[in-house]
């Protein structure tokens, strides 16, 4: 029977009692506030009040810095935050004064022996195995076998041998191998449904959503994004959405949109042809061609309404 030790956190601080703190439960949420806020309450003004989060669901563990001001480190080296971060066993975590020192969970097989019941019930049963007779010496041994295929790989941090949901049903249901082995079926089906639903909040930030979630959220902000820009120029702009907003349909907004869209140095003159006009230049920076359409697009749907713009493009610095 395979039994698995739960991780656990030994917390050390100056003039602090040290404790320990068993991984038990799928999320261990720490800060300065206390329960039921926070599930390690780690009481100095230099924690924030959410200032981590520990996912204990599945092995490896993992940590998360909430934007902490005072930030998190692992073994010396500053956690970015909302950046989720493994963690091995003996890793050292620091969050103001407190160091926590992490302890992997134990993956320990032992072997069920029967009861004696069991025993007797089976004793005439049993089927003695003949021995297996050693080959003559004239007869060649077989080849060794190939080495046996990887198994198709499932959704990262599914186990191999009994599923995890194994836990909610009553202690008596643990002991039965089947049907853990017989739960990992469902577990597979509706296991990355149920991560997705327990992590979406890393499908809001734009930092830390999948590339493909990068559109929805954009329609979602009304922002236009393309499709073909590269991924860390659609980021920057969801980054911007605020900033963008406050700044709509003035001439920093605008300036802010565009060079954020196109990769170019934009200058905005306001009045260029009388009242309520503008002209908007693009200065490429690289070879690179504008896309003048979408340029126009973002123009439309970002300029005062009752104001008219001409548009120019200078040629590019290679050009």
């Amino acid at each position: 029977m395979v039994q698995t030790t739960p991780g656990k956190l030994h917390v050390t601080a100056p003039d602090e009692e040290p404790q320990t703190i068993a991984l038990e439960q799928p999320l261990l949420r720490i800060g300065r506030l206390p329960a039921p806020d926070n599930d390690l309450p780690l009481v100095h003004g230099r924690v924030s009040r959410r200032h981590a989060q520990i996912f204990c669901d599945r092995i490896p563990h993992r940590i998360v810095d909430l934007g902490s001001s005072n930030g998190t480190e692992v073994n010396d080296i500053p956690l970015p935050a909302n950046e989720v971060r493994d963690l091995h066993d003996g890793d050292k975590i620091t969050m103001g004064p407190f160091t926590l020192t992490f302890e992997a969970p134990q993956v320990v097989e032992e072997p069920t022996p029967l009861e004696p019941q069991e025993e007797d019930l089976f004793a005439g049963l049993r089927v003695e195995e003949a021995p297996i007779a050693p080959p003559p010496p004239d007869v060649p041994l077989p080849s060794a076998l190939p080495p046996a295929e990887r198994p198709a790989e499932s959704w990262v941090g599914i186990p191999f041998d009994h599923g995890r949901w194994l836990q909610y049903l009553p202690y008596i249901y643990s002991e039965d191998e089947f049907l853990g082995r017989y739960l990992l079926i469902f577990e597979d089906l509706f296991g990355p449904p149920d991560q997705i639903v327990a992590h979406f909040d890393l499908f809001l930030d734009p930092r830390t959503a999948p590339e493909s979630f990068l559109s929805v959220l954009a329609d979602w902000l009304g922002l236009v994004l393309d499709d073909r820009w590269p991924a860390e120029r659609r980021r920057a702009i969801l980054q911007s959405a605020v900033e963008l907003y406050d700044f709509r349909g003035t001439k920093k907004g605008l300036t802010l949109l565009l060079e954020a869209s196109t990769d170019c140095d934009v200058e905005i003159v306001e009045n260029s042809d009388g009242p309520h006009t503008f002209l908007v230049t693009l200065k490429p920076k690289d070879a690179q061609p504008v896309d003048e359409s979408m340029v126009r697009h973002l123009i439309e749907v970002n300029k005062p309404a009752h104001t008219v713009y001409k548009l120019e493009v200078e040629p590019s610095i290679s050009g």
